[in-house]
């Protein structure tokens, strides 16, 4: 009776600690990116990566494929997105403060209820992304200008 329940005891904990293996985000991988802050995935192909709710602050996707990508309510805060494809990209209550997105394609992304402040925008293309209740505070414009500078 003992060894039974011994047996038993180390199935269970062996069921318990590959479910905790499985769950540890440190490993998710899209294309050759591991997804986490700060990580370095210039010129990735994500096309279509279902990441909402994600941490990615500090991350380098420069030059990166991110088309239909679900970035919805990220924090992409710091980010690096310069010169990336974001078309039709959900980046819906996505953190995008101090995020740098030169040059960047946002064609029919939505930005629905983004924080962009501080972000720079500069040579980015907008249209006709959905922006309905975008947060501009010394955001830098495609043409170059400040939007609210003293917000």
């Amino acid at each position: 009776m003992t060894r039974r329940r011994g047996l038993t005891l180390l199935v269970g904990l062996l069921i318990v600690v590959g479910v905790s293996a499985c769950n540890n985000t440190e490993h998710t991988m899209v294309g050759a990116c591991h997804i986490r802050p700060g990580s370095a995935c210039a010129g990735n192909f994500m096309e279509g990566a279902h990441l909402p709710d994600s941490q990615l602050y500090d991350v380098d996707l420069s030059h990166a494929d991110l088309t239909r990508v679900d970035f919805s309510g990220s924090d992409m805060s710091g980010s690096v997105l310069a010169g990336a494809r974001l078309t039709e990209s959900n980046l819906a209550r996505t953190n995008l403060s101090y995020a740098d997105l030169t040059a960047a394609d946002l064609t029919a992304a939505d930005l629905t209820g983004a924080d962009l402040t501080g972000a720079v925008l500069t040579g980015t293309s907008l249209t006709p992304a959905q922006m309905a209740g975008v947060h501009l505070c010394r955001t830098v414009l495609g043409d170059g200008t400040v939007a609210n500078p003293d917000c």
